[in-house]
């Protein structure tokens, strides 16, 4: 009776299906649509792209497993045409979620023996490796998805005060976002960023946060401070400020440069 189990145990397991995974070495690129979503419910779809380290998409049927730090995500998922995606599900947290998927692991460093010294006859053309330790992708890769209570509809930027002179001005840009309700939406990271609006020298304005995403408060705030490097002698110019989160909603403000128009400057 042992006996018949275990040959029994034997067959099914001769007769399970291996998984495919990834060659080792291979590249992973993820892509999340959208990079916001709601915080109950909300559902992103994560599209993993793999890449032997021949070049070629991964064969189909690859298996790509995923992990994520926050909501629920498929645990796994097979490649059609190189890509395999994921559905990533929200569960009523708020934050930024990031997401891993892997397949296949590492490269196994291989060493390669030095070419031997050029000769006088003729030879092949040398491949493209000479010498040294070579390695190719590492099997796995991130994104981040931003959840939030809501989706951010509009995005009222202003800036105090709306006119600075240099050098060393510098104005307090505060960023807010509201939700379709016109609530304030906290944990939505923004994006500063300025632009010439009218003027020479190109920009000269830079930001404390290095235009590194800033998250909103609890009343749906995000403040950052721009700051100018433009002489006082410099001509009037006029900036504009804007604020972008991650579903591509924006929002603007100008800021004048040097109130007094002076002479143009030699940029």
């Amino acid at each position: 009776m042992g006996l018949g189990v275990l040959l029994l145990a034997l067959a099914v397991l001769t007769c399970a299906k291996a998984l495919l995974t990834a060659p080792p070495g291979s590249s992973l690129t993820l892509f999340a649509n959208p990079p916001f979503i709601s915080a109950n419910g909300g559902v992103s779809v994560i599209s993993a792209f793999c890449i032997e380290p021949a070049g070629m998409p991964c064969p189909d049927g690859t298996v790509m497993q995923c992990f994520t730090t926050l909501g629920r995500v498929d645990p796994q998922a097979e490649t059609k045409d190189g890509v395999a995606r994921f559905n990533l599900v929200s569960d009523s947290r708020s934050g930024m979620a990031t997401v891993t998927c892997v397949s296949g692991g590492p490269a196994v460093a291989a060493s390669v023996a030095p070419s031997p010294s050029p000769s006088t006859s003729p030879s092949a053309s040398p491949g493209p490796v000479t010498g040294g330790t070579v390695t190719s992708g590492n099997g796995s890769a991130s994104t981040t998805v931003v959840i939030g209570s809501s989706l951010p509809v509009q995005v009222v930027v202003v800036a105090d005060p709306p006119r600075i002179d240099g050098p060393g001005g510098q104005t307090r840009v505060v960023a807010t976002v509201y939700d379709a309700s016109g609530n304030p939406v906290a944990n939505v990271p923004v994006i500063f960023t300025v632009a010439v609006k009218s003027g020479a020298c190109g920009i000269k304005e830079f930001f404390d946060s290095g235009s590194q995403p800033i998250f909103t408060d609890t009343n749906g705030q995000a403040a950052d401070v721009m700051h100018t490097r433009r002489q006082s002698t410099d001509s009037q110019v006029l900036v504009t400020v804007t604020a972008t989160v991650p579903n591509g909603k924006t929002g603007a403000t100008d800021v004048t440069i040097n109130a007094v128009p002076g002479p143009a400057p030699a940029c």
